[in-house]
Parts: structure tokens; sequence; C-alpha cells
């Protein structure tokens, strides 16, 4: 993927009065065309709008992150005087990174249709918000090279994690459909995103179903995709990072059985506690004792 160009606009001039009929408005307000050569990754700031892509139309309010395939038709109305948006134009003909016309679809009519409350889209519309701060510093407006580099870097990620969000197997409305066989690099990004989402906070109420929305997955279908990436469940999983965790405060603080167990995420000190014996053989204060001895035998 290459960046072929990046831009930025503003409103119209806010001294004029609005007008309600949208044929007062100038023409700078219309935007569209048709770019045979590249997509468009298109992020609305502020406003609300109207846009047509292929005759599907759609109204929406920014902030909103919107993908137009290459040789797309398009027609971009805004209904508000007060607007802002950013662009990039991508090359990227072997659409490895851009996401194929079916997702885009998915993925634009998501953000017609959704408040934005998902973990994922919300991800998404932080990202694109840092990147186009960055860029629109003024001591990076003479780094023209510096900005393509910024950008071909944030931009990836954010494709990533749209592509996650507009997979054929996402529940996004309601309905679930069965994955397809050939998602074998989605399902992979889908268990890595569960996975540093966890990494990061596994003291917080992680449920099953809480990992099934995070990913749009139903849960056997989560369950069997994750133990083939990393050969347990996501939960297993889950208990384990605490475990490590919980080894680390045994060894190192002198914090209370009880208090380590909520410290790692564990609703009750008998429930940590019969993890932790099946796992090591021993209670966590009977593992703690024989562990702290040998530590400080061996200083």
């Amino acid at each position: 993927m290459q960046i072929r160009a990046f831009g930025y606009d503003n409103s119209l001039n806010a001294s004029q009065p609005v007008q309600d009929n949208l044929s007062l408005f100038p023409l700078e307000s219309r935007i569209g065309g048709l770019h045979p050569q590249h997509h468009e990754l298109l992020y609305i700031i502020e406003g609300t709008l109207r846009i047509t892509i292929n005759n599907i139309t759609y109204r929406m309010t920014g902030p909103a992150v919107l993908l137009i395939p290459l040789n797309t038709s398009h027609h971009l109305q805004f209904l508000s005087r007060i607007y802002r948006y950013t662009y990039w134009e991508l090359q990227d003909d072997a659409s490895e990174t851009f996401p194929i016309p079916s997702d885009c679809e998915t993925w634009n009519r998501l953000q017609a249709d959704s408040d934005g409350s998902l973990p994922a889209v919300r991800a998404v519309y932080e990202r694109i918000h840092a990147l186009h701060q960055i860029l629109m510093a003024d001591w990076m407006s003479k780094q023209p090279e510096l900005t393509r580099q910024i950008s071909y870097s944030d931009i990836q990620a954010i494709l990533a994690l749209i592509r996650h969000v507009a997979k054929p197997d996402a529940k996004l409305y309601g309905k679930t459909s069965h994955p397809p066989v050939n998602r074998i690099a989605s399902t992979v990004e889908t268990v890595e995103i569960l996975v540093r989402w966890m990494e990061s906070s596994y003291w917080e109420n992680f449920t099953l179903q809480k990992l099934c929305e995070y990913a749009h997955l139903n849960s056997s279908y989560l369950i069997r995709t994750f133990k083939a990436c990393k050969g347990v469940s996501p939960l297993q999983f889950l208990n384990n990072l605490r475990m490590s965790a919980a080894e680390k405060y045994l060894l190192e603080s002198n914090m209370s059985v009880q208090d380590i167990a909520h410290a790692t995420g564990f609703q009750t000190i008998h429930y940590f506690s019969r993890l932790f014996k099946q796992k090591y053989g021993k209670s966590p204060a009977h593992w703690r004792s024989e562990h702290k001895k040998t530590t400080s035998d061996s200083d």
C-alpha cells in the first residue's frame, strides 16, 4: 500500500447564515467522483452528511470513517454548514490491505447505523483522530516524507481494525452467519486483538459473553478458533495470565492471598485457591512459603 495523497478541508464560512434548503449550498459542499486507480479513506471529523456510494445512500454525523474502494462512484453532500474532514488516497492494487468492496459496504453501513459504542469501532475513531492531529501540526507541514511514513503505519492499523469489524462472520445487527473457511488471516487477527486486550487488562471482569461481543463471534466458534491459535480456550488463557501475575505477587509482595486474588481478577479467594492448587499442587499460601524460603536460601 502507498499513500497517494492526503488532504483536509474545513466548513463554509461561519459568518454565512445557515440555509435549510440544500440547493442553496455552494458546489464546494458537494464532494465525490470516481477514482479508477486508488481507494479512499475518508474521515468525517464533524458535521452531518449524506453520501451515495454505488447507488447506496447513507446519512451520518461525524465522527465517521468511510471506505471508498477504487473505481467506485461516490457523491458526498454536507447537510450542515459546519463540517471538517480529512481524506487519504491509497494505492493498493492487489487489495492486500484495503477491505474488499463487500466489507467496505458492511463497514459504511455500520457507520450510519451504529452509535460508535462497539470497542473496535471506538478504537478506529481514536486512532484516526490521533493521526489527524499529528498530521495537522504546524511542524508537520514541511515534512512530506514523515507524513507519508506516519500515515502508512497508522492506516495499516486502522484498516486491520476495520477488517476485523467488517468481516463476514461478524455479528453486527443481531444476526450470526456461519464463518467462512477462507478467513484464516482474519480469525488470527481477531485472536491477537483479544489476546492484547486480555494481557493489558487481565484483572477486569471478563466473561465469555463479553469476549464474544467484543469479537462479534458466537461462543462455540470463538472457543474453537482461539484454541486452534493458542492451544487453550479464551478463559483458560485468561486464567493463565492471572496465575502468572499471582505468582509475582506471591513472591514479590506482602499482599494477603485474598488481596492477590482480587488484584488479579478472580471473583473469590476460594475460586483462586482451587485453580491455583489444580495448577501447582499446593495452596497459594503453602506455595508462597516454600518458594520464598527457597529464594532466601539461594541468597
